[in-house]
């Protein structure tokens, strides 16, 4: 940066040379406009402006192709992700490692995935000690020679903060105190550091994850809440190692929890991951219907997600309230239940209100699902026969739900992840990497299907104008509400995706031109009627639209994009406003 600095200041003096000797030539300065010493300046200031040009341009070369590289790398992680987790196998309890070495393995391999996907120099996991005084290294993965310290006091620090608050954040290097991290070596004069709490049971932090690099302006807070979801499975790593040494009592069923955990795919599906669930109770447990049921905390009710044995009562999609019911007391308390005979006991109901008569089952026993405090959902075995369960079951079933619950939980916490990955921070559409590979979806299921479909190109008219009177917050605004309208104006089955700065794409599923074109005359005429209304700020605005439609104007995803953008930029070149349909050889 000091170098880049330089060469400014070089150039803007070369500049000022050749201003003060073509401006001024008979200046007495030089000796006149005819002097030696006037046309040696004149030379000097002329190669001099030269060189500085060509340093600019390959300044401009080199940028352009670091953009390229990051874009490729990034393509590259993303691939590596979606086949890494696709088995998942190394983030899962392997049975015929050791505790310790799951956990080693575990929680290297899960920093490893933190440090590509963050494009970080350096990452550090630490642990709390039991005193809450200091952090301890567990694992680092960086990339010279410089180690993190092994222990740090961090009281009265910046990691203070971060444990205290138990919230993630983003520190510019420049602006941090080195005496704020009681020792740890940022390494840089520039960047940016983020650290981020690895939460446990009641939301208290029990670890820190801590990531360095040397770009100025790398994270922000979308970075940070992904950053958190990541911390989520550290921390359901860490729970599951400590009801790993629990269990020892319980071997066999201990062996058929942690194949749950190492055979399950962190990508897995919910109804496979609740047929593995099924078939480890099904070998221990006997039962004539078993329920899943997924809480619900805005409605405060209960939605079955899985259903195996009887069926005619209650099944898959129904909903029930909590209040008052079976489930209220399966999910309060210790999180367990246990009822040797209903007719005898005092629930209100089990899934209806006076159901408990008229079903055949007549005891239970059930377990809630939960991540830490946070409740997920619940189990629910039942019998038709009288005091089919004991407190011995009870204990058992108790160590189950609490491994699925964890189980179910990382499988959450991926969906999150892989949610945020695929969505635009600003407009909450799907972003340019999440549209590129539903495209490719779309365009494989129309070859496998023989179907059609359209892709719009939609541009703001004059945005930079928007920008430059009325600031980019206004732009923001324009841009997020933009999006609102789209999705508004098509079919839920379509997709509608942020493009690029002011540009975006709509599939149109099943759509051939003459359909599309009436949906892009929806969103032109919605978007023209539209009052962008911010503070004092009223306008109206236009869009530009371009449309080609699969397979007759293209049969690639680059081509069909290509050709879409092209009829884009017509509709500009005629004054904006307008839907231009892509025509081949007649564009």
């Amino acid at each position: 940066m000091s170098n880049l600095r330089v060469y400014w200041m070089f150039g803007i003096v070369m500049i000022i040379l050749v201003l003060v000797t073509f401006l001024y030539p008979g200046s007495a300065i030089f000796g006149g406009a005819s002097s030696s010493f006037y046309l040696f300046m004149k030379l000097f200031a002329a190669l001099g402006s030269g060189a500085f040009i060509v340093f600019l341009v390959i300044e401009l070369a080199n940028l352009t192709k670091r953009g390229r590289e990051l874009e490729l790398k990034n393509k590259e992680l993303l691939k590596r992700l979606k086949e890494e987790t696709v088995g998942a196998k190394h983030i899962s309890l392997m049975v015929k490692r050791s505790p310790d070495e799951v956990y080693s393995h575990t929680s290297r391999t899960l920093l490893r995935l933190v440090k590509n996907f963050f494009f970080a120099r350096d990452v550090a996991f630490y642990l709390i000690d039991s005193e809450r005084k200091l952090l301890l290294l567990e694992f680092f993965e960086v990339d010279t020679n410089v180690n993190p310290p092994e222990k740090i006091k961090y009281e009265g620090t910046l990691f203070n903060s971060v444990v205290t608050e138990a919230s993630g954040k983003v520190f510019p290097i420049n602006d941090i105190d080195e005496e704020e991290l009681n020792g740890f070596n940022l390494r840089y004069k520039s960047g940016c550091l983020m650290l981020v709490p690895v939460k446990f049971d009641e939301g208290q932090a029990v670890g820190l994850l801590v990531l360095l690099s040397p770009e100025e302006g790398a994270w922000g807070d979308s970075d940070v809440q992904i950053a958190e979801k990541f911390s989520e499975l550290f921390s359901t790593i860490i729970w599951q190692i400590d009801a790993i040494d629990k269990l020892s009592s319980v071997i066999n069923f201990y062996q058929e929890l942690n194949k749950l955990q190492a055979d399950t795919p962190i990508g897995i599906e919910e109804l496979e991951f609740f047929k593995k669930a099924s078939g480890i109770i099904s070998r221990f447990f006997d039962f004539d219907k078993m329920t899943v049921a997924i809480y619900n905390d805005e409605k405060n009710e209960m939605q079955i997600r899985f259903v195996e044995g009887i069926e005619s009562d209650a099944t898959v999609g129904d909903r029930f309230e909590l209040e008052g019911g079976l489930w209220e007391k399966l999910t309060a308390g210790g999180g367990t239940l246990l009822i040797e005979d209903y007719d005898s006991s005092d629930i209100g109901y089990r899934f209806q209100p006076d159901d408990v008569g008229i079903s055949p089952f007549r005891s239970c026993l059930g377990a809630a699902l939960r991540a830490g405090r946070k409740l997920l959902g619940g189990i629910l075995l039942e019998s038709t026969r009288k005091g089919r369960y004991s407190e011995s079951d009870r204990f058992a079933f108790e160590i189950f739900g609490r491994c699925v619950g964890s189980a179910y939980n990382r499988l959450l916490a991926y969906n999150d992840l892989k949610s945020l990955s695929m969505i635009d921070g600003l407009t909450s559409i799907y972003n340019r990497r999440a549209f590129e590979e539903r495209l490719s979806e779309e365009i494989n299921r129309a070859k496998r299907y023989g179907s059609i479909f359209t892709l719009l190109v939609i541009d703001i008219d004059k945005f930079k104008r928007i920008n430059d009177t009325y600031g980019h917050l206004m732009g923001d605004f324009v841009l997020k509400k933009l999006a609102m309208i789209i999705k508004g104006s098509v079919r839920n089955i379509d997709t509608v995706a942020r493009y690029g700065g002011e540009e975006f794409a709509v599939v149109l599923v099943n759509a051939n031109k003459e359909n599309a074109l009436i949906s892009a005359e929806r969103i032109r005429s919605n978007v023209e009627e539209f009052l962008f209304e911010k503070g004092n700020v009223r306008l109206h605005i236009r869009v530009s639209i371009g449309l080609s439609e699969f397979p007759a104007d293209a049969e690639s995803g680059r081509a069909l994009i290509q050709n879409a953008d092209m009829a884009m930029y017509e509709s500009k070149r005629r004054g904006g406003n307008v839907i231009t349909v892509f025509q081949g050889n007649n564009q």
